[in-house]
């Protein structure tokens, strides 16, 4: 009997720190990935809020590449040309371009994450670019302050789609790409390219392999 007692505590505890990583893990937010999804929904109204239009192009479309729930519960939808590229996101009115898209395929993949736990979300993305010397990149939008960070490493071998476990994982894979046009790609990731960590509220990006090639 004594000794039942004696583990009594124990017990307790080890079902207290249970339940303590189980709420841990309920309370990070979940990480949400979508592709490109074209429609023409709402393409007028973004025409006339982009300043300066892509130009040069005789014939290029403006379609809206997100899917209808994620504009739904996140309020931003993401537009992009279907010749010379050209990517934007519209939120609360206004317009914010997407990276480059000159010579690449533009904005080709997306997720929704608040990797710094402010509350707010930031709309990640990646695309690809270069005349010449294809490349590819990673950025992000953030919603709390409005403004467009792409993180300094590149890609030169292809480009890369962004992943996730559900949960609080972001990451981006060398990915091969299937495009039935500019609107509509589809990427298979492969091996891990980089992971987008937050650490002390700075949001990263930590490339795979020390060796991967780098700008800036």
């Amino acid at each position: 009997m004594k000794k039942r007692l004696l583990y009594l505590p124990l017990l307790l505890c080890l079902l207290f720190f249970t339940a303590c990583g189980q709420a841990g893990n309920e309370n990070i937010p979940a990480i949400e990935t979508f592709p490109l999804t074209p429609s023409r929904e709402g393409t007028e109204t973004v025409t006339a809020l982009i300043e300066k239009l892509p130009a040069g192009y005789e014939e290029d479309t403006c379609f809206n590449v997100t899917p209808e729930s994620i504009s739904e519960k996140y309020g931003f939808t993401i537009y992009k040309y279907d010749s010379s590229c050209a990517s934007f996101l519209m939120y609360e009115e206004a317009v914010y371009p997407l990276g480059e898209w000159f010579g690449g395929y533009g904005a080709t993949s997306f997720a929704v994450a608040d990797m710094n736990g402010d509350g707010e979300k930031e709309v990640y993305f990646t695309f690809s670019w270069g005349s010449g010397i294809h490349r590819s990149q990673i950025g992000y939008f953030d919603t709390a302050d409005k403004t467009v960070t792409v993180f300094d490493y590149s890609d030169y071998t292809g480009d890369m789609v962004l992943k996730t476990d559900g949960k609080s994982s972001l990451y981006a894979c060398h990915a091969v790409c299937d495009a039935s046009s500019f609107v509509d790609i589809q990427l298979t990731g492969e091996t891990k390219a980089a992971s987008i960590v937050c650490e002390s509220g700075l949001i990263s990006l930590v490339p795979e392999e020390a060796s991967s090639s780098t700008e800036g």
